[in-house]
C-alpha cells in the first residue's frame, strides 16, 4: 500500500521510475493581436489546445504593454488594428524587444502592397483570414523549428 502510494506521488511530481524530475516541454509562447473581438476569443483556444500559451491583445497600445511585461516567442497580429498597417506597427516593435520571436501577421484584406511590406518588413509569414488552423499552427512550428 505504501509502495503504490509513493509511486502515486512520483507521478504526480513528474518523477517516475527515477530519481530525476522528468522535464516538462514549456509552452511556446505566443501573442496574439487582433480587434475583432470575435477571433479574439475563438482563435487563442483553438491554439492552446494545440500546445501554446497565448496571450491577447485588442490593440497597439495593449500589445505594447503586453511585450514590456512578457517574453514572446511567436507574434500572430492582424494587419488592421485600428488604423491601416498598425500590424507591421507590432511587428516592428516586437523585432526590437524580442528580435528572435518569430512574427507572423494575419490579414482578412490581402494586398500586394501588404505583402511587399511584409517583405521589407522580414516577416516569417503572412497568412491570410481565415486562416485554416492546420495551417497556422505548422507554419509556426515550421519556423519555430528552424529558429533553432
Amino acid at each position: 500500500m505504501l509502495a503504490t502510494v509513493s509511486r502515486s506521488l512520483q507521478k504526480k511530481a513528474g518523477m517516475v521510475g527515477t530519481s530525476k524530475p522528468i522535464q516538462k516541454h514549456r509552452l511556446t509562447k505566443l501573442l496574439f493581436v487582433d480587434d475583432e473581438e470575435g477571433i479574439r476569443l475563438t482563435l487563442p483556444l483553438l491554439l492552446h489546445a494545440r500546445g501554446f500559451d497565448v496571450r491577447v491583445a485588442a490593440s497597439v497600445l495593449e500589445e505594447l504593454s503586453e511585450i514590456k511585461t512578457h517574453k514572446f516567442d511567436v507574434l500572430l497580429s492582424d494587419l488592421n488594428i485600428g488604423e491601416d498597417g498598425d500590424g507591421f506597427t507590432v511587428i516592428r516593435a516586437m523585432r526590437r524587444t524580442h528580435p528572435n520571436c518569430i512574427a507572423i501577421p494575419l490579414t482578412g484584406y490581402p494586398a500586394f502592397e501588404t505583402a511587399v511590406q511584409a517583405i521589407e518588413d522580414e516577416v516569417d509569414g503572412y497568412l491570410v483570414k481565415p486562416a485554416d488552423i492546420n495551417s497556422l499552427v505548422s507554419t509556426i512550428q515550421r519556423k519555430l523549428s528552424s529558429w533553432k
